[in-house]
């Protein structure tokens, strides 16, 4: 044979023995190797990976949905967040270790890192080598403990709740309980002690406490009933107590006991306010009850309670286990103990809150007071209101219908809500004029009659007033009047961008800073002013423009801080006023005056309101509103906004009042508001 044709034969056969000997040899060449394969499947908690490196004898023992629900049932069961493995000793080590045959296994520390805390543990991981399809390999030895460091088969988490938190309260500015944990009294019966009088009783009981005779037959009925049983029939507030003691004065078998329960002690007066508590359903259950509360705990449905509802209910202390089988405990994990529900303390001050309840007198409508200076709002009231105990105690569906149906809405939380401001919104708009040096405080208009437009483009449309001056008005007597067409005027001249954007530096388009749902006021419908007759009506407060009551005072605020706004604040957390400067001190004071003239003017719309020896300052607004199918279908909002510039107890009150067509309009508003101030001074 040639010797290069020789020599070529050797190098092949040499090559096809070197790839039968790689053949032959284990995929994971270095034991090790297999072990970071199947830590770094761990670490991603890649479980369907992780089974695919065990034994064949484990595949036997355990099913791939059997291994990864167990690992997936303790991770779940105690929050694992990632996992952290590390070899204790060095791979060239161990490497030499497990194929000499001094070892078979491998020191690994394992780190759980959960919403508890870190679980961290030791343990060792074997391996073993196995033949298949002509070659070797190498495989984890797996075991029930690999899961966590003694954890068997059956072996299971358990979660079991040590205790439960206290709600926490909510309070005023001078830790007065608008919310509060306190007791209710529970009506029942004791059958066994009613004797001869048990007709006479279930009459007296169903004529108190509105429960039909019938009801209270039906419960003494009940398979579980025996004469010494208590037997409840209704919740009733503490104050009513007296009422159940003056039956059972006449027969044991009327009988009641005190229990927990949610209170709110000022009823009606901040009802909108506070809200009140509710049972969960199905949907909220499911969530709460992963924190540990059950279907016997309550929730906020409405006001403060809802909004602050997870900081004010706390979390129950909680203990995770491993269970065995048997149902014995074998390892305490994690101990969480019992955190309190965080009370709430509000800027409001009760007391003035009853006050301007008491002046709404039931009637629809809203108000609000709010410290100009540091913008804490001291009262904030929705009329009429509801008793937030009803639906704690147990509301009735005839009560609760009796609510919905109501034609004055008392469940409708009012300052909350949007409304036409009419021409408290004249200011604005001066302000914005001035400022932006569109016109000077002396621009005068000099229109003959009750009604204007700009030119016949406009139709039928008008822009009316109520007062003809007869003479020439400049800014001053325009808001001493109310001058619709003056300030329509202005409007026009501002120009619909330019007031859409310099109206937000009022609030208005802008969302208010304020942690309590209330809806955004608006300037227009859309992000602009469509057309000039819009653009008029805008500038007295009508066309599309909508208000939220606490934005009114939020925008006076800069007449009586030389320009600067304050965002109104509901939660007393000691933080600096938030304050902005968004026009001069002098346009500032220039609308101050003009507001203080609205009052002690005697021409001046708001003079209904002027005290003697205070200083008012302040804004009428009537506002034309669909009504109810009366009044051909038009009624009114009455509106006023005062500042008392009192260095003792600075404030902006705003009120308004609905269906004011048939009240004076606007004076009903003026009316409660003097009544209001002075009322406060003299306390």
């Amino acid at each position: 044979m040639h010797i290069k044709r020789l020599w070529k034969t050797v190098l092949f056969i040499a090559v096809i023995i070197t790839m039968i000997l790689y053949s032959g040899c284990s995929e994971n060449e270095e034991p090790v190797e297999l072990f970071n394969q199947y830590a770094d499947a761990w670490s991603k908690m890649d479980f369907d990976t992780m089974y695919d490196l065990i034994s064949s004898q484990n595949k036997i023992d355990i099913s791939r949905s059997d291994f990864i629900n167990a690992y997936r049932d303790f991770y779940n069961g105690i929050k694992v967040q990632s996992v952290t493995l590390q070899l204790l000793e060095s791979e060239d080590e161990l490497n030499k270790q497990i194929r000499n045959g001094e070892s078979d296994s491998l020191p690994v520390s394992v780190e759980l890192n959960t919403e508890y805390g870190i679980k961290s543990y030791e343990t060792r991981i074997i391996l073993v080598e196995e033949d298949a399809d002509d070659k070797k390999e190498w495989k984890i030895l797996w075991d029930y403990n690999l899961i966590y460091d003694g954890f068997e088969e059956g072996d299971t988490v358990h979660t079991s709740i040590t205790s439960m938190p206290v709600r926490g309260e909510i309070l005023d500015r001078n830790g007065k309980k608008l919310a509060e944990n306190g007791v209710a009294i529970q009506v029942g019966i004791v059958p066994g002690r009613l004797g001869d009088m048990k007709d006479q009783i279930i009459k007296e009981l169903s004529e108190t406490f509105d429960i039909s005779e019938q009801y209270i037959n039906d419960r003494l009925e009940l398979s579980w009933v025996k004469d010494d049983t208590f037997v409840d029939l209704k919740k009733i507030p503490k104050d009513q107590q007296n009422l159940i003691e003056a039956i059972h004065a006449k027969n044991p078998g009327a009988t009641y006991m005190e229990i927990e329960e949610r209170v709110y002690p000022y009823k009606d007066t901040a009802a909108h306010l506070t809200g009140y508590l509710g049972y969960m359903n199905e949907e909220e259950l499911e969530e709460w009850e992963k924190l540990g509360f059950t279907a016997n705990d309550r929730i906020g449905r409405s006001g403060l309670e809802y909004i602050f509802n997870e900081s004010l209910m706390g979390k129950p202390g909680s203990k995770i286990s491993i269970v065995n089988k048997e149902g014995k405990e074998k390892e305490v994990l994690f101990e969480q103990e019992t955190v309190n529900g965080e009370d709430l303390r509000l800027t409001i001050d009760i007391d003035l809150q009853a006050k301007l309840y008491k002046y709404l007198q039931g009637e629809p409508g809203t108000a609000a007071v709010m410290n100009y200076k540091t913008g804490e709002i001291l009262a904030l009231v929705s009329s009429p209101s509801y008793d937030p105990n009803r639906f704690i105690l147990g509301i009735g569906q005839d009560e609760l219908k009796e609510l919905q149906e109501n034609k004055d809405k008392p469940l409708l939380n009012r300052f909350t809500q949007v409304y036409s401001p009419g021409s408290t919104f004249k200011p604005i708009t001066a302000a914005i004029a001035l400022n932006e040096k569109i016109v000077d405080k002396n621009y005068t208009i000099d229109v003959e009659g009750f009604k204007w437009q700009k030119d016949t483009s406009w139709g039928n449309h008008y822009v009316t007033r109520v007062k003809d001056p007869g003479r020439p008005i400049d800014m001053e007597k325009a808001m001493v009047y109310s001058d619709n067409i003056y300030f329509a005027q202005l409007a026009l001249m501002i120009g619909g961008d330019t007031f859409i954007q310099k109206a937000k530096d009022f609030g208005i388009g802008e969302p208010l800073p304020l942690r309590y749902g209330v809806k955004d006021s608006q300037l227009a419908n859309e992000a602009r002013i469509s057309n000039d007759v819009l653009l008029a009506d805008t500038g007295y407060g009508q066309g599309e423009i909508l208000v939220n009551i606490l934005n009114l005072n939020k925008a006076y605020s800069v007449f009586v801080n030389e320009g600067n706004i304050v965002n109104p604040r509901l939660i007393a957390d000691n933080a600096d006023p938030d304050k902005k400067k968004i026009i001069s001190e002098e346009t500032a004071g220039e609308i101050f005056d003009f507001l203080i003239q609205a009052v002690e003017n005697e021409e001046g719309t708001g003079h209904d309101a002027y005290i003697p020896g205070k200083t008012l300052a302040g804004k009428t607004g009537t506002a034309e509103v669909p009504g109810d199918g009366e009044n051909n279908g038009l009624d009114e909002l009455g509106w006023f906004v005062a500042i008392d510039k009192n260095e003792n107890t600075p404030y902006i009150i705003s009120l308004m009042i609905e269906n004011a067509k048939d009240k004076g309009g606007s004076k009903a508003a003026v009316e409660k508001v003097r009544n209001f101030i002075i009322d406060y001074s003299n306390n």
